[in-house]
């Protein structure tokens, strides 16, 4: 295992209770009027990008299931500055991408053997020494 964890951004349109600290601390606001705000914000939320949403969900929990500390995981919004400049640097678009270690783009990965398969490269070309 590296010194330090791989960093895995995920680049999209998120719903908005997603925005502020992504999938990992998405689901703790449980009392009843944050979670009618929730329900009420997910009603008026396009279905793509309640999508997005639940496929980032998805892919950080299997992540963090396959990988555990050796990966951190960012969430960036596409219309945020850093997610404008992230997805002119890595020619993303407006899809949803997840980004492994900088280098590495996984556009619009409908499934997460691809992402899983990209972490797992970067990781061991950290390991051997090599950019990844």
């Amino acid at each position: 295992m590296s010194a330090r964890p791989l960093r895995i951004q995920m680049l999209g349109l998120w719903p908005a209770v997603l925005q502020p600290c992504g999938p990992s601390c998405a689901r703790p606001f449980v009392n009843a009027p944050a979670e009618r705000m929730s329900n009420q914000e997910m009603d008026e939320t396009p279905p793509f990008i309640r999508e997005n949403g639940e496929r980032a969900h998805a892919i950080a929990e299997q992540l963090f299931r396959d990988f555990g500390d050796e990966v951190r995981i960012e969430v960036v919004a596409l219309d945020t500055p850093r997610g404008f400049w992230l997805a002119a640097r890595h020619r993303v678009g407006r899809g949803f991408a997840v980004v492994v270690g900088g280098r590495t783009v996984v556009r619009d990965p409908e499934d997460y053997i691809h992402v899983k398969s990209a972490v797992a490269r970067s990781l061991h070309a950290e390991d051997a020494g090599t950019p990844g």
